[in-house]
């Protein structure tokens, strides 16, 4: 008989039992108590408790207008900081295009080559060629130039700060703080304040860039120095190293390699944010891609969207490179080439390149080498609506997904939230965080709704519409997509942590939904599903399924032997002992893994406004396009989308570190 690890009895004294019981009869009779009230007092959000935070940001917004030019703090500060921003992005987009197609080409193989080796630099420089083949080179280097002084400003600030990090711990807690602050914020967030002091275009592009980039360099240069072997800091201090030569020539080159780590993902998290900069007028790639789906042209948006695949992949392969792996087939047979030949041609190749480019005025990408990928794409899309959308057997077809999942799902989840008296949503979820952790967090989730009610209520078809209501038509949208995200990545997780066979197979399709900016998983969704709130729902899976994934096979497989076998001793099968054994023990990863997709999914869940989704999302998208008038919605927009990622984020948090003496449960 097989005994679960969570079966073994453990002694708890009587008075503590009691004690206990009597914390949960309490707490059962106040949200008791307090449900009556909610639903006697009051069931619309009352207008007295409106703090008129749109009205607010308004007027600021239209104070910097007036005074952009003549107070001293856009004077002095945020006009200057701009000013240099846009001199950096003009400069570097030049720099990109002096170049030329060729340059940047052969930049990037001797790049990937120097840091990883033939193969990298092979894959890297092959990427970089297929954007001018897909995609409009000049634009794609515009996107890249951001991309560059973005990252560049990402590291300087982030090395400083992982160091400081990693040499005080009180430093790394309250920078510890304001980074998860940073990453729980969806990104249309920054949009609105982000335009109060920069204005449009490139700078504020930069500054959502940074903002969203910065936190895995500080992660992981902290990461890197705190893993520094004990040893080697007592070598340094034996010989007389001071703090400042034991830093530069002891801790960072032993955290070299997580530091790099930390650059690769810097980069990864700039594309992924740079294209979505483009709703602020920057005229790159991801513009192109925003207005091809505006339009409905899908062949136009993925010849786009897969030119910023190709360059992301670009960088990701010459900025993972590691030069001491082992070598490829193909780089066995090849001469081993001297360090200083192998820099001489590092150098050598790209400034030839460069050279003859100028000689044979290669200014352009030819158009010879460029392939138009949209009108295949176009019938594509058409195949996929005669044959996908309707009539195909059993499931009925991409349209009847559609139709299943709005009509019988998301709507009338969305109407049973509104119909709820919304003081009793806010008990409800007050309840949860009480047995979630105790009451400190069910007051934490229960301010967050109150302050989401606080917001007000814009114009929306013949009357006006609550901010409150909007929340909870995102809310519907993220529960139904994470439900669906769980029931997709836990199995498939398992079935990973139990199979390395099924790892090797899932590794690159993972990988490659890493490296996908959000913005790209938009297009095929829509020719697909079509235009609607569906469509952002199945966006969301698909770009919130992989960490879940991830985290439930690690978790599996980082469970100790010695329980496993004893539960094999004692006779359990295979189906037993991952039950009883292995799914208790990886329990903490995988509910970091459901925490983590459930960001990821209130992040596209944002985007996904782009394509019918609505609610939030749609408040904040509008209020970047239309400041002048909508910009306080976009302030209260925001506002709630943070208020409902902090309650959501600590109630999952919560349920990962859950222990019996937290709160009342």
């Amino acid at each position: 008989m097989a005994v679960s690890v969570e079966s073994l009895p453990t002694h708890v004294p009587e008075e503590v039992l009691r004690a206990r019981r009597q914390r949960r009869l309490l707490g059962f009779a106040v949200f008791a108590v307090l449900a009556v009230v909610a639903i006697v007092l009051a069931h619309d959000v009352p207008s007295w408790l409106d703090l008129h935070i749109q009205k607010w940001a308004q007027d600021r917004y239209k104070w910097t207008i007036v005074n952009r030019q003549s107070s001293p703090i856009f004077r002095y500060f945020f006009n200057p900081i701009s000013d240099g921003l846009t001199w950096a992005v003009e400069h570097a987009e030049s720099l990109l295009l002096a170049l030329r197609w060729p340059g940047v080409v052969a930049l990037t193989g001797a790049i990937g080559w120097r840091t990883g080796g033939l193969r990298a630099g092979l894959a890297g420089a092959a990427a970089m060629m297929g954007v001018g083949v897909i995609a409009d080179w000049d634009n794609a280097m515009r996107t890249l130039s951001i991309m560059a002084v973005a990252v560049v400003i990402a590291l300087v600030l982030g090395v400083p700060l992982g160091i400081l990090a990693a040499r005080s711990d009180r430093a790394e807690r309250v920078i510890r703080v304001l980074l998860d602050t940073a990453q729980v914020m969806p990104i249309f967030v920054y949009f609105s304040p982000v335009q109060i002091f920069f204005g449009l275009q490139f700078a504020p592009a930069v500054v959502v860039t940074v903002i969203y980039a910065l936190p895995p360099a500080v992660r992981l240069t902290n990461l890197g120095l705190r893993q520094v072997p004990v040893v080697a800091n007592e070598v340094g201090q034996s010989f007389g190293a001071t703090s400042r030569q034991q830093l530069f020539k002891v801790q960072l080159p032993i955290a070299r390699r997580t530091i790099l780590l930390g650059l690769n993902q810097v980069i990864m998290m700039a594309f992924a944010i740079v294209v979505l900069a483009s709703l602020l007028g920057t005229g790159d790639l991801g513009q192109d891609v925003l207005a091809a789906l505006q339009k409905q042209e899908v062949g136009v948006a993925f010849a786009s969207g897969l030119g910023i695949v190709l360059m992301a992949v670009a960088l990701d392969r010459v900025s993972t490179g590691d030069r001491n792996a082992v070598p490829s087939q193909l780089s066995r047979r090849l001469p081993k080439v001297p360090p200083h030949i192998a820099t001489a041609l590092a150098v050598g190749v790209p400034v030839l390149a460069v050279l003859a480019a100028r000689v044979f005025d290669a200014a352009q990408f030819p158009s010879s080498l460029q392939y138009d990928i949209a009108p295949a794409i176009d019938d594509a899309v058409g195949w996929v609506q005669d044959n996908l959308r309707k009539d195909v057997p059993i499931i009925g077809g991409t349209q009847a997904i559609s139709d299943f999942l709005v009509g019988n799902i998301i709507d009338p989840l969305y109407e049973w939230l509104i119909g709820l008296p919304w003081l009793l949503v806010v008990v409800f979820v007050a309840f949860v965080g009480w047995l979630s952790r105790g009451w400190r967090l069910a007051a934490t989730v229960a301010a967050c709704l109150v302050l989401i009610g606080a917001m007000g209520s814009i114009p929306g078809g013949t009357g006006t519409i609550s901010m409150w209501d909007l929340a909870m038509n995102t809310l519907s949208l993220v529960l139904v997509a994470i439900t669906i995200s769980v029931l997709i990545a836990l199995p498939l997780g398992m079935w990973a942590g139990r199979s390395d066979r099924v790892e090797r197979v899932l590794r690159p399709f993972l990988d490659i939904a890493q490296v996908m900016p959000q913005f790209v998983y938009l297009i095929p969704v829509v020719f697909l599903f079509g235009i609607g709130r569906s469509a952002g729902v199945v966006a969301c899976v698909v770009y919130a399924v992989p960490p879940c994934i991830r985290l439930t096979a690690l978790g599996m497989r980082e469970v100790p032997q010695a329980p496993r076998e004893a539960a094999t001793s004692f006779g359990a099968t295979g189906p037993q002992e991952m039950r009883l054994v292995q799914l208790p023990l990886a329990r903490k990863a995988i509910l970091l893994g459901i925490n983590q997709t459930l960001m990821m999914v209130l992040a596209t869940v944002i985007i996904a406004a782009l394509v019918g989704a609505g609610a939030l999302g749609l408040v904040a998208y509008e209020a970047t396009q239309k400041a002048n008038l909508k910009f306080g919605q976009g302030v209260a927009g925001g506002l709630s989308i943070v208020l409902l990622a902090i309650m959501l984020d600590r109630l999952t948090q919560a349920w990962g570190t859950r222990s019996e003496d937290d709160g009342g449960a």
